[in-house]
């Protein structure tokens, strides 16, 4: 059932009133307004406030933008979905381009690309066997291909070789071998793969409830089926990121929901956490650092005044379906969070990245990927390399 305007009108009544009460607690320790270069254009003329007009903040930022890398030479950038670590230093990518998937090295320089293409891509985790698991959302709207191409995962081998199918292309259902729409996916410590199922928007042909987590064995064989549609202690609307810490606990990225939520290795919930903000992606460091990218915040209808006055497009959301006049996480700002999966504290913040896609490594690499805005971004395309400052 598709969730109706008056139930979004009251969350997001609640989600602005709990956000005035967080700010007026943390503002004496935490900000989330630090004064940074906005390395990241959204687009000339959308009226964002100078750096000059930014409130000071307790977090800091110690990363620097890397500059036109990657180098795709004549690929054409594509919106960056996945991104994981090869643990040297650079990345395997899933974009939506073509080629789908690229292995680029840390200087930016693709050394192996995959000659496949998908309807959207979105989603990509690697097994303890080192083979690839690439997801194909479908279209998110009521696009050509939906209904035909998408609602699939697929496992590769690092040779771009495909081993296995699960899903039905176009068939958008939550069973044990079809999809509503894979979002992410993740090895779990016992060596099985969970998906993430259930995305918003969608096309209105398909099932507008059903989201949850599916577990596979790394054979296919369907195993069991983890929660169900809603806003309570273990239910999801859109899981848009999966990752486990060094205890095996999962987090998940419960975007539609504006939290984090966590569960033991048993998938029994434990807590969320919504001081991450709107999570889009979510990586967790050996050490358990725990990195977050939001993409969607808004401040429509909670907009600080030092971030200037309420511009055009501020209450508009429904680019991707949602209901014009309700502001996504109303409050909050874009951005990459740092923190602590041990305890939930927060660190670092990079404002301003339209990141959905993210990958960070044990070099103190966090690595954006965006869906919009690639061409003006610095980094030359929508894969953003971010590096501390101290190791330039």
């Amino acid at each position: 059932m598709r969730p109706n305007p008056t139930t979004f009108a009251v969350a997001a009544t609640a989600a602005v009133a709990t956000a005035v009460i967080a700010t007026a607690v943390i503002a004496t320790t935490v900000s989330l307004l630090p004064v940074e270069v906005r390395l990241f254009a959204q687009g000339a003329g959308n009226g964002a406030a100078t750096p000059a007009a930014l409130a000071p903040s307790a977090m800091n930022n110690p990363y620097h933008l890397v500059t036109n890398w990657p180098h795709l030479g004549d690929i054409k950038p594509g919106a960056a979905i996945g991104i994981l670590s090869d643990g040297k230093g650079g990345v395997w990518l899933q974009h939506r381009s073509v080629p789908g998937v690229l292995h680029i090295n840390a200087a930016g320089n693709i050394i192996d690309k995959w000659d496949v293409t998908f309807s959207t891509a979105h989603g990509f985790c690697r097994d303890g066997d080192g083979n690839f698991w690439v997801l194909d959302s479908g279209p998110f709207t009521d696009a050509p291909d939906a209904g035909v191409k998408g609602n699939q995962v697929f496992k590769y081998t690092p040779a771009g070789k495909l081993l296995l199918t699960i899903g039905k292309a176009g068939v958008s259902k939550a069973g044990p071998d079809t999809f509503l729409q894979p979002s992410a996916c993740v090895a779990t410590p016992g060596g099985d793969i969970l998906i993430a199922d259930g995305h918003w928007s969608r096309p209105s042909g398909g099932p507008q409830d059903g989201d949850r987590l599916v577990l596979y064995r790394k054979d296919g064989t369907f195993l069991k089926s983890i929660g169900k549609q809603g806003s309570r202690p273990g239910e999801f609307m859109g899981p848009h990121g999966l990752a486990f810490d060094s205890k095996g606990r999962l987090f998940v990225a419960d975007r539609s929901n504006n939290r984090i939520q966590i569960f033991d290795k048993d998938m029994r919930y434990l807590d969320e956490w919504r001081q991450f903000g709107r999570p889009s992606g979510i990586q967790i460091l050996k050490d358990d650092t725990l990195v977050v990218s939001d993409s969607e915040s808004t401040f429509g209808q909670f907009k600080p005044a030092e971030l200037g006055p309420v511009r055009p497009g501020d209450y508009t959301v429904d680019w991707a379906g949602f209901y014009k006049g309700i502001p996504r996480n109303a409050g909050w700002r874009n951005g990459i969070r740092i923190g602590s999966a041990r305890d939930g504290s927060l660190k670092y913040f990079i404002p301003d990245v339209l990141a959905e896609g993210l990958g960070a490594d044990d070099f103190g690499n966090v690595y954006g990927g965006l869906t919009t805005g690639c061409d003006v971004s610095p980094s030359g395309g929508c894969l953003q390399k971010w590096t501390l400052k101290a190791a330039r």
